[in-house]
């Protein structure tokens, strides 16, 4: 059980690492912040709640995995090479797709509320 909790420890070492170095996730948390208070103004639904919880979490964790992929192609060249700028736009793009399904989701949801 000792190793399941040092791992639970590295997590949060590795969420504290990322919240800190990264000021994308500190903007992404933010909104995400700001969605969770629009939720609780206008008293979404449970069903709601579940899917703006979701798209929060996927992209916070795109974004914490797109850190560490540009961290590791740092970390096996420092030389400028074309498929190392690849990897590391790839997976910048995935992060920008989840963020703007994201919002898609978010104008769905709250449409109905802020519109009447």
């Amino acid at each position: 059980m000792n190793g399941f909790f040092r791992s639970f420890l590295y997590a949060l070492q590795g969420l504290r690492a990322s919240f800190w170095e990264q000021r994308n996730l500190k903007v992404q948390t933010l909104v995400g912040l700001i969605t969770v208070g629009a939720g609780f103004y206008f008293s979404i639904t449970a069903t709601e709640w579940c899917i703006i919880l979701l798209v929060i979490g996927l992209v916070l964790g795109l974004e914490m995995i797109n850190t560490s992929i540009e961290g590791l192609v740092d970390l096996v060249t420092l030389e400028r090479k074309p498929l190392a700028g690849k990897i590391k736009d790839i997976a910048a793009g995935a992060v920008l797709v989840a963020s703007v399904i994201a919002l898609v989701i978010g104008v769905i949801i709250f449409r109905k509320y802020c519109l009447g």
